[in-house]
């Protein structure tokens, strides 16, 4: 038994006496947002739900195809004005299911897929100031069979993917805005045929930008890219490239690099273009494939050519 005392009502750790003023900051509008005066009606809410089951089939010269689409969707729309902010939250959400039957006197195929979304935005808006943000999210699958008597023969395959993205917004003033989206993506499969054989695929994906407009004043932006695709064979793909941009009045800059690792070895370049409008511009690319390097640059003042490589 370890021993105890009595600590007073106003004790309060030395770890947490540095967030106790943060922690007021935010108590104040919890509770104004937590208040059953701000939370009373009226409130926008609609919800609704459908599902769908289609069906088809078609036959001609001894064959016959059966296809067959199942879709379940659910929407929900909740909007309240509260403390003289107006909110938004619009959810979406559905799964699909497709079926696809073939045959004939000698040979028989099947599809089949499935998937599930789910979206979501919300929005805030405060006077004229505007907040956006949305999200995604995917997961399917598919499947397909096929087999064939004469000559003997058959295969199957089955692929399998996700998807999530998000994006950010902001809008403070009249052609003010400040943007920002990323987005993932995986994708594997596997296929096989009656001989034995067996192949595969693995493909990876992301994706970012960010961007910035001040109006008149000019804008500014970044995006970002990389990637990689693999195979059960031995070859790998891989490569990234990144971007940034920016315009200020006349002035304005832009440059990208890429990089890549493929089959016919690696590989790179470098861009990069820089200039004042009717003043100066220069120009520069570099590029190398398989360590072998190719340069080209110009250079103009006063929309006239001066150099060039």
């Amino acid at each position: 038994m370890g021993k105890h005392s009595r600590r007073k009502s106003g004790y309060l750790p030395k770890v947490a006496a540095g967030a106790a003023p943060v922690a007021l900051l935010f108590a104040a509008p919890a509770a104004a947002l937590a208040s059953p005066a701000e939370l009373t009606l009226p409130l926008d809410h609609r919800a609704d739900s459908t599902f769908r089951r289609d069906v088809t089939t078609s036959g001609e010269d001894g064959s016959s195809v059966v296809r067959e689409t199942l879709t379940a969707t659910r929407h929900d729309f909740l909007a309240k004005d509260i403390a003289g902010a107006a909110l938004t939250n619009d959810l979406t959400e559905s799964a699909i299911t497709q079926r696809e039957e073939r045959q004939a006197e000698t040979t028989a195929a099947s599809r089949e897929a499935e998937a599930v979304t789910r979206t979501g935005r919300h929005t805030l808006r405060l006077g004229g100031v505007r907040a956006v943000t949305a999200n995604n999210q995917r997961v399917g699958q598919a499947a397909a069979r096929d087999l064939a008597l004469d000559p003997l023969g058959g295969g199957t395959e089955h692929r399998f993917g996700l998807a999530e993205g998000s994006s950010h917004g902001i809008w403070p003033a009249d052609g003010v805005d400040v943007l920002s989206q990323n987005a993932e993506q995986l994708d594997t499969g596997l296929y096989g045929t009656f001989a034995g054989d067996l192949d595969g695929a693995l493909s990876a994906r992301r994706y970012s930008g960010q961007a910035a407009d001040l109006g008149r004043l000019g804008a500014v932006g970044v995006t970002s890219e990389q990637h990689a695709t693999g195979q059960l064979s031995g070859v790998l793909d891989a490569g990234q490239s990144h971007e940034l941009g920016g315009q200020l009045g006349a002035a304005w800059g832009y440059a990208k690099t890429t990089q890549s690792l493929g089959p016919d070895g690696p590989a790179g370049s470098i861009r990069g273009d820089l200039g004042v409008e009717h003043v100066v511009h220069a120009e520069g690319n570099t590029t190398s494939v398989r360590g072998k390097l190719d340069r080209s640059a110009t250079l103009s003042a006063f929309d006239q050519r001066l150099l060039g490589l």
